[in-house]
């Protein structure tokens, strides 16, 4: 038998109790199932989630010192989610009204003040700069600035270690290989007049009979044939 909401939000909470951090997919599983949607739907009303945007999004848990539940949660989550979705790539321009409250439905899956708890205007008022004229909400200039301070600053930091692997590999790259010790010596290129190769063969060459004088005392017939 399906259980209802209270009791699907109870069995979430407790396997996040003891926990610190537990991933989201993990807690609320396959969001491509109706059951795995609305689970995350419910995670994203009910309890916080760092990174919430993101493949290693992040449930706090109850051992967590930030773990916060409930409209509380619904609203830290609420932010995050239109800082990194909408607002900060859309910059001084700012995002709709109308378009926030699509973004927002499709994460949480109910209405806004239901789930945090006052109207999306007056959120947006609170927590943004919003432009009652063109029914446009921006981030402040201050902490747009900031936000892509610390992306510069991110993307510095990326750039300098992929610099100094780039080096390490460089002189991996010079360093000469060493041959092994049961190595053959190279193969002789040139012709070598003065060099005689020697074959697995137990005859003598022509100079080794020259320089080795033959003694015909004792000799029979079995040494000639």
């Amino acid at each position: 038998m399906a259980r209802n909401k209270k009791q699907e939000i109870a069995s979430l909470r407790r396997e996040l109790a003891g926990e610190r951090l537990v991933p989201l997919n993990r807690l609320a599983g396959d969001s491509g199932t109706d059951d795995g949607e609305r689970r995350h739907q419910l995670v994203w009303q009910n309890f916080r989630i760092k990174d919430c945007t993101s493949a290693n999004a992040m449930v706090l848990g109850t051992e967590h010192p930030e773990f916060i539940e409930g409209q509380e949660a619904a609203a830290a989550n609420t932010v995050d989610l239109f800082d990194s979705m909408e607002l900060y790539p859309a910059g001084v321009v700012g995002v709709p009204l109308e378009r926030l409250a699509t973004v927002h439905g499709h994460y949480f899956g109910s209405g806004f003040e239901k789930t945090v708890g006052k109207k999306l205007r007056q959120f947006c008022i609170e927590k943004f700069e919003y432009d009652d004229r063109t029914k446009k909400v921006r981030l402040s200039a201050k902490l747009l600035n900031a936000m892509r301070k610390n992306e510069a600053r991110d993307l510095i930091k990326e750039e300098h270690a992929h610099f100094k692997r780039y080096k390490e590999g460089l002189i991996e790259e010079r360093e000469p290989v060493k041959p092994p010790p049961f190595a053959l010596a190279a193969p002789q290129v040139a012709f070598d007049a003065d060099h005689r190769p020697r074959y697995a063969t137990t005859k003598m060459t022509p100079d080794e009979l020259e320089e080795r004088p033959m003694n015909a005392k004792g000799l029979g017939k079995g040494d000639y044939f």
